[in-house]
């Protein structure tokens, strides 16, 4: 077979590598391939195992075991949750955002006291209270007391819970225990979380014992109001408003008034062959800084028909007291929160009348008392908190009005006798 020039078409000798006639090379050439460096190859393969890596930690990261967490501190802790933070926090009711860490009382060595430490669940944004939505992620509440090891006597810590009566703000309220002995322990708020997480929100509590001053109408001069008013001058002079003062009295009548400008607790006398203690005039107090709630023991209070008997802006109790012929027998005003229990009131206008609005309670007893020919004998203007007054053992008899309810305050009268007449 003839083979031809492919450029000028001349004939060609066998096996010719070159056109003889235009000397033109007739072998067909390859393309050349671009070389790939060494180190190109070798970024190229990093890069890839770069992105493997990078989608296998993603995996893994977005489909890791939840690893739980533990937060501590003192006051309060901040918590986040999805797209929210929440503050959790122990505080006063009077400001449920500022967190109380430490919290001071005092007390008697041998007196037993309680104290309602109060946790509460905040919109950290807002403020507001968040412990509805909060509640659906929480597994549990407890509360633990770290004991003051150089004290002689322990705090204890009752089953926290939420009180829609007693603090219907807060999330939940623990009642703690404790004398003038107990130190300075620390309360310790566990919050378990259902996705494992624990929450410790800590408070300190420091208590100081209280000096106790007892005076006794065998020593000392008590026998007139000028005197007993005397003494209770001298003793808010020279006293610290800390120390708790016992006042014994004699089995006299006082005429007149007094007037308190600390806190007492008056023991009226109890000795049947020499009499009780009658006051015929008022009380009054004044409202300023008290540390404890004034006591009134085995009392008769005798009105005019035109005065009150007692008048209490701050925490006052009578136990065993008798109130007749006043306008009103005993009144709170301000915030305060006052108690009446085994006591008689007879022939008031007004037997007993709440009217404060503070925001805490002191005690739901009302309880064994006798309201006899009164006009009203309870009248419930404005009652702090919405804890329920338990009347257990009181009887009403003869009143034109039981009890005067306005502001619908929650009341048990369900263990009292009402036999109003007409």
């Amino acid at each position: 077979m003839e083979h031809k020039c492919p450029h000028c078409g001349a004939p060609l000798p066998e096996e010719s590598s070159f056109c003889p006639h235009c000397a033109t090379d007739i072998h067909p050439r390859k393309q050349a391939k671009t070389a790939t460096p060494l180190l190109k190859k070798q970024l190229l393969g990093l890069l890839v195992l770069v992105v493997a890596a990078a989608i296998g930690g993603a995996i893994w990261y977005f489909n890791r075991p939840y690893e739980p967490q533990e937060f501590d501190a003192l006051g309060e802790v901040y918590y986040e949750s999805g797209d929210k933070i929440y503050q959790l926090l122990v505080a006063w009711p009077n400001d449920r955002c500022a967190p109380a860490p430490d919290i001071y009382h005092q007390g008697a060595p041998d007196e037993q006291y309680r104290w309602p430490s109060r946790w509460y669940v905040n919109d950290a944004t807002t403020g507001a209270d968040a412990w509805a939505e909060f509640e659906s992620l929480v597994e549990g509440v407890t509360v633990e007391v770290v004991q003051d090891q150089n004290a002689s006597a322990p705090l204890t810590a009752g089953e926290p819970g939420h009180d829609a009566d007693y603090s219907p703000d807060a999330a939940m309220v623990c009642s703690l225990d404790f004398t003038g002995n107990s130190g300075n322990p620390q309360v310790v708020w566990t919050i378990q979380m259902k996705n494992g997480d624990v929450i410790r929100v800590r408070q300190n509590i420091h208590i100081t014992p209280i000096i106790t001053h007892e005076y006794h109408w065998q020593d000392y001069p008590m026998d007139t109001v000028e005197d007993l008013q005397a003494l209770l001058d001298q003793t808010a002079r020279e006293l610290p408003s800390s120390d708790l003062v016992y006042l014994y009295l004699p089995p006299v009548t006082y005429e007149g008034d007094l007037t308190l400008n600390r806190s007492y607790e008056f023991y009226g006398c109890t000795d049947e062959g020499a009499g009780r203690t009658v006051l015929k005039g008022s009380v009054t107090m004044d409202s300023g800084n008290y540390n404890w709630i004034n006591y009134f023991y085995d009392m008769d209070f005798v009105g005019d028909g035109t005065d009150i008997g007692i008048i209490a802006p701050v925490k006052a109790w009578a136990i065993g007291c008798s109130f007749t012929g006043y306008k009103t027998g005993f009144q709170s005003q301000g915030e305060a929160w006052i108690n009446v229990t085994q006591c008689t009131f007879t022939g008031n206008e007004v037997g007993f009348h709440f009217n404060s609005i503070g925001q805490s309670a002191l005690d739901t007893r009302y309880h064994n008392n006798t309201f006899t020919n009164n006009g009203t004998a309870v009248l419930l203007e404005n009652v702090p908190t919405d804890i329920t007054l338990d009347f257990e053992g009181t009887v009403f008899s003869g009143n034109g009005i039981d009890v005067d309810n306005r502001c619908d305050h929650p009341i048990d009268l369900s263990k009292a006798t009402l036999q109003t007449e007409g």
